[in-house]
């Protein structure tokens, strides 16, 4: 036996596979799992699979067996102007068929359970901005250049997680249980049951805008605050510390704007950079003490760009796919 696999599904559906599981010894099987170590962890979550579906022990029902019955019979006539006719008596046929059709049950059966057991992750490109409904009916949405992992199991009684990467604006949404609502980052977990707030979380620091309901910060230290609305928090070099902010210049970014309110022009250089993927850089000849000031549309690059240059304080070059903001 010389195949490789690349899916499951093609472990699921090898003969030797499936007689090795049961308990049957295949000699063939065994000296090709030992040559090809490569392949164990493919192998082992096969195993996991049938193992998950044997402990289920999940009736199929009458309907979906004659689905697949019906299915492989349709893929053999079709077959049949193509292929040879090997003799077959009708006993033997239909004891190949239930086989067939029991394959292509568990394979039906592996792409829900590969869909739910593995841990999803949703992302968003550079200049992007995605709106997500999470399994529970609360809604996350997702800013340019940022990554959430949901954790596997969400149902009621059990803590609803996600390890975000990035920045996130929640509305998170009560459960009879109240089941708290965690979002990891680097630096802390935000912990709620139901409420809204934005999660920015980059280059080990993190800051939360709770906007609605309250919520529980905890570092991994164990230290812990707790936020009302309107509260803004920053940890950096492991310390949470509140402050004062301007909730609309935070969740401009929701509306496909950005708000620099006396933002350092290095700094706006560096969220432009990191939102756009795109190099940003302020020449020498500009004052570290020069900002930027005022709302601008944040959905198109180049829009942006001649924003800037309509405030008369600084002109924008390209060059080598770079941005360069100088003065005038």
């Amino acid at each position: 036996m010389s195949r490789s696999f690349q899916r499951i599904e093609e472990v699921i559906e090898n003969e030797e596979f499936q007689a090795w599981f049961t308990g049957k010894h295949v000699a063939g099987w065994e000296e090709w799992l030992a040559a090809n170590p490569s392949q164990a962890e493919l192998v082992n979550e096969a195993v996991a699979f049938m193992n998950d579906i044997r402990i289920q022990e999940a009736s199929v029902p009458a309907q979906q067996i004659a689905d697949a019955y019906a299915k492989l019979e349709n893929r053999i006539g079709d077959d049949a102007q193509q292929t040879r006719v090997v003799s077959m008596s009708r006993n033997r046929f239909k004891r190949w068929i239930a086989a067939a059709a029991a394959v292509l049950l568990l394979v039906a059966a592996f792409s829900v359970w590969k869909y739910t057991s593995k841990d999803p992750s949703v992302s968003t490109q550079y200049g992007q901005i995605a709106s997500h409904e999470l399994p529970d009916g609360s809604t996350m949405v997702l800013n340019a250049n940022s990554c959430a992992t949901l954790s596997k199991d969400w149902k009621e009684g059990r803590d609803r997680e996600i390890w975000l990467n990035g920045e996130a604006f929640f509305h998170v949404k009560k459960t009879p249980n109240k089941d708290r609502f965690v979002v990891h980052t680097n630096d802390m977990d935000v912990i709620v049951t139901g409420t809204q707030f934005n999660v920015w979380t980059r280059d080990n620091k993190t800051s939360v805008l709770l906007t609605e309901g309250s919520v529980t910060l905890r570092t991994p230290a164990g230290e812990e605050i707790k936020m009302a609305p309107g509260d803004f928090v920053e940890i950096d070099n492991k310390t949470l510390e509140k402050k004062t902010a301007n909730e609309e210049r935070i969740l401009a970014w929701k509306d496909n704007r950005i708000q620099f309110d006396s933002t350092p022009i290095r700094e706006a250089a560096r969220i432009i950079q990191e939102h756009y993927g795109i190099k940003v850089t302020v020449d020498s000849s500009v004052p570290d003490s020069d900002s930027l000031r005022g709302m601008m549309p944040n959905n198109n690059l180049e829009i942006l760009l001649s924003s800037i240059e309509a405030t008369k304080e600084y002109r924008i070059s390209r060059k080598d796919g770079e941005i360069l903001i100088l003065k005038p």
